[in-house]
């Protein structure tokens, strides 16, 4: 399946009383041997635990039910760990209760783990596309423009746009040859090249609108714009959003490379991005307006549906409680209203988290370590409210 916030959607409100199985595999090429990977062997010992850990579940029904769903994914199992198979991180879940299968494979190493939960364990799969979201790239020379959309570790090729500079409506018919001189200074072949950056610079705004509709329609988070920095310059100045110019030719490389090319300008922009959010969020807390900081304040506003972002630490942990309605605190004690019997122990908070997060249509944004140092202080969470 091709993954987009609407497939993350849809797997966090994947629910099964029973169970939902959630599998997370890196096949790295690096770990390969004669006989069998060692990331093959780290799986079979995690699904082997887990088959011994529903063995020794007292509710029968329960425990029949996962290992023949267990059975079942034999052949999705096989899918998963064959390493001719395209993609570096691998994910697939299935609820117990049916015949269900989502899976998603990136060009990005995902936390090997199984889980069993009453609902799909979406937080290593969010970290991970968290880590390169998508992003346009576009190639800018004189012979036209190269579109690479490049997202979760991917990177393609989306378009071409040569431009045709030998257009008989602008040259001039008859002119002098290129080695004679015009009669007010400069030579034929200077005025040439003049007349063509004209044109080039004419046709690059003229592409302008296609690429800024192409960003929104892709949800490019950052346009790198990779070329002479005459030429990039031009097309910058028609583009609004996060947009990068890098001064260099690398035209010939192929999308993954040039994807890799334009790494380091990604990850700065991410957190750039982060960083800023932080900010805003900090400075709107701090001044009483639409911000919260650490975790008893995110979660209060997680509750009443305020939050437009969440921001949360790529390594943080977070526990506390969750009452019969889903409504998160941050301790299991018992909050004043609330029948003690009814909150339970909630040991991955970040889970539930996003998932209220998305629940709300809420952005999730995960800070990398750099972006969320300002809130070493506020538990590694903030957000930006809706009021």
């Amino acid at each position: 399946m091709r993954f987009d916030r609407a497939a993350l959607r849809e797997v966090v409100a994947i629910h099964d009383d029973r169970g939902v199985l959630s599998f997370y595999v890196t096949a790295d090429p690096r770990e390969e041997s004669a006989v069998r990977p060692a990331w093959r062997i780290r799986f079979g010992n995690q699904l082997a635990e887990l088959r011994e850990q529903v063995t020794a579940d007292g509710d029968r029904a329960r425990r029949t039910a996962v290992l023949k769903r267990l059975d079942e994914l034999e052949p999705e199992l096989r899918t998963l760990l064959n390493p001719t198979e395209s993609g570096l991180g691998r994910a697939l879940f299935a609820p117990v209760g049916d015949d269900r299968v989502w899976s998603f494979s990136f060009q990005l190493p995902v936390a090997g783990q199984i889980v069993l939960e009453s609902t799909a364990y979406v937080r290593p799969l969010v970290n991970t596309v968290e880590t390169a979201p998508p992003a346009g790239l576009v190639l800018v020379s004189r012979d036209g423009l190269r579109v690479i959309d490049y997202r979760y570790g991917q990177a393609e090729d989306a378009d071409r746009k040569p431009f045709d500079l030998d257009s008989e409506d602008w040259r001039v018919k008859g002119a002098p040859a290129p080695t004679d001189f015009a009669p007010h200074g400069g030579s034929h072949r200077d005025r040439l090249e003049r007349r063509i950056g004209e044109n080039v610079a004419r046709l690059l705004r003229g592409a302008a609108p296609d690429i800024a509709e192409r960003a929104a329609a892709r949800d490019w988070t950052t346009t790198v714009l990779i070329g002479d920095v005459q030429l990039t310059e031009v097309l910058a100045g028609e583009l609004t959003g996060d947009v990068i110019q890098v001064d260099a030719v690398v035209d010939s490389l192929s999308a993954a490379k040039i994807a890799e090319y334009a790494e380091p300008q990604l990850l700065a922009a991410r957190t750039r991005f982060a960083t800023e959010l932080v900010n805003r969020a900090r400075d709107a807390a701090l001044s009483g307006g639409r911000g919260a900081l650490g975790l008893e304040a995110t979660l209060g506003a997680l509750n009443d549906s305020r939050v437009a972002q969440l921001l949360l630490a790529e390594s943080g942990e977070w526990s506390g409680g969750r009452a019969a309605d889903g409504r998160l605190y941050p301790s299991v004690e018992t909050p004043q209203g609330e029948p003690a019997q009814t909150l339970v122990r909630e040991p991955r908070m970040g889970e539930r988290m996003i998932e209220r997060a998305l629940d709300i249509d809420a952005e999730v944004i995960v800070l990398d370590q750099k972006a969320s140092e300002a809130l070493a202080d506020s538990d590694g969470l903030a957000a930006i409210l809706r009021w």
